[in-house]
Formats: C-alpha cells, sequence, structure tokens
C-alpha cells in the first residue's frame, strides 16, 4: 500500500528539475541587479552563483536523505521554524543600502517575470493530485492560487507593456502573492503532512518548502517595501514641489 502510494520518479524528478532550473532563473535576476549598480564583477556572479547553488543543494539533500529529511520532519513545527528563518534572511537584505540600490533598479516588469515559476509549479501540484501523490485539499488550492497570481502578473505586464505600472496594482497583486503563499504554507503543515504522515510518506520536499517558497515570500515583502519607498519619495517630491510654488506666488 504505502509504495503504491508513494511519489512516482518522474514527479520527484522533475520537481528536482524545476528546482534548479528556477533556481538558475533567479540567479540571472541577481547578476541583472548587479549590473544594473555597476557591479559587473565575475567574482560577484560567481559569489552568488555559489550561494543559490549552496541554499538549493542543502535544500535537496535534506529531501533525498532519509536521515536528515525525517531529522526534521520528526520534530514538530521544526519546518515552519525553518521556513520562517529563511524568509526573514532573505527579508533581511532589505536592511542593505547595496541591496536595496540593486533591487530599486531592476525594472518591475524584470522582476514579475520571474514568477511565471508559480504557475509551473502550480501545474506540478495539479499532477501530483491528478496522480493521487498529493492530497486534494492542499493540491488544489495551492496550485489554482500559484496559476492565478501568475495569471495576474500577465495582465499587469500585458495592461501596461512599455513599463510604468502604476504602484496601486502591483499592490494589490502583490498582497494577492504573498497571503496565498502563507495559505499555502498553513495547508503543507495542516492537511499535507498530516495526510502523508498516514501513509507514512515523508510528505516533505524541501526544494519547494525551504528554498522556492522562502525565496518567493521574500520577494514579495521586498516588493512591499520598494512599493512604499517609492510612493514615499514621490509624496516628498510632490510636497517639495507645492513648497517651492507656494514661495514663487509669494
Amino acid at each position: 500500500m504505502t509504495e503504491a502510494l508513494s511519489p512516482t520518479p518522474w514527479l520527484i524528478g522533475v520537481v528536482t528539475a524545476l528546482v534548479a532550473f528556477f533556481a538558475l532563473d533567479l540567479w540571472r535576476l541577481i547578476a541583472e541587479a548587479q549590473s544594473r549598480v555597476g557591479a559587473h564583477d565575475r567574482r560577484m556572479r560567481l559569489g552568488a552563483a555559489g550561494v543559490v547553488g549552496a541554499w538549493v543543494a542543502l535544500a535537496l539533500f535534506a529531501t533525498f536523505v532519509p536521515g536528515v529529511r525525517d531529522s526534521i520532519t520528526s520534530v514538530p513545527g521544526l519546518a515552519a521554524i525553518l521556513l520562517a528563518a529563511l524568509v526573514g534572511g532573505v527579508a533581511a537584505l532589505g536592511f542593505a543600502p547595496t541591496f536595496r540600490r540593486a533591487f530599486g533598479a531592476v525594472p518591475m516588469e524584470s522582476i514579475l517575470t520571474l514568477f511565471y515559476w508559480r504557475a509551473i509549479f502550480g501545474v506540478w501540484l495539479l499532477a501530483g493530485v491528478a496522480a493521487g501523490r498529493l492530497p486534494s485539499g492542499f493540491g488544489l488550492p495551492a496550485a489554482v492560487g500559484d496559476i492565478a497570481v501568475t495569471l495576474l502578473a500577465i495582465v499587469i505586464l500585458a495592461v501596461w507593456p512599455t513599463g510604468g505600472v502604476p504602484r496601486w496594482p502591483l499592490m494589490a497583486w502583490n498582497a494577492v502573492g504573498f497571503f496565498d503563499l502563507v495559505s499555502v504554507a498553513v495547508l503543507a503543515a495542516t492537511v499535507l503532512r498530516p495526510w502523508a504522515a498516514q501513509r507514512g510518506l515523508p510528505g516533505a520536499n524541501f526544494g519547494l518548502q525551504l528554498f522556492v517558497v522562502p525565496v518567493f515570500l521574500g520577494l514579495h515583502l521586498h516588493i512591499f517595501a520598494r512599493l512604499w519607498r517609492e510612493m514615499k519619495a514621490q509624496r516628498g517630491s510632490a510636497t517639495a514641489s507645492a513648497a517651492v510654488a507656494a514661495q514663487n506666488s509669494a
């Protein structure tokens, strides 16, 4: 019975490949950010590749080595603590002025294209549900949410194809994407893990849970911060312009 319900090799292989290609695309975005602030040093790009590669490798190591995987899943709440710590680490990058400058220099349209991966992972989740390898109570809402967030991003890019996307549509989209991922993390703890435990399955793919999800959550937080800084700067500019106009008219 356990063997029949265990994840099929092709599903495991596909998601592992997806995580690896997502990591490469994330490195592409990091390299773009570095180049836009004049950081063309190859060593910096290789360093970024090393950090991303090591993170992915550790996440996959925890997934495929039973002893490591079981040591994480056997401790209640440990996976959630690790997820929160990783999201906090990614978010903490925003305190560095160099990071804020680099992230702010990348066109928002380029950042949004990274979220196309959410639809790809969503399709994989649907395949897992259809194959009976994921519970529908987890897989369906997670998949629909991922695909919907990507479709909304495509709509935003289609409506404003030449850039200059208004901040409020971006803020609304970002909020939807962020809270959807939070709900998926809750469903993973309350639906997926009990379902897997009843069937003697690991119920954990840390390539997704401890790499892809914290990266997306961290990006959502950085987008919130960037939009807030831009709106604050715009208000300051408008206030300064109004003061100058008042002085000229006096």
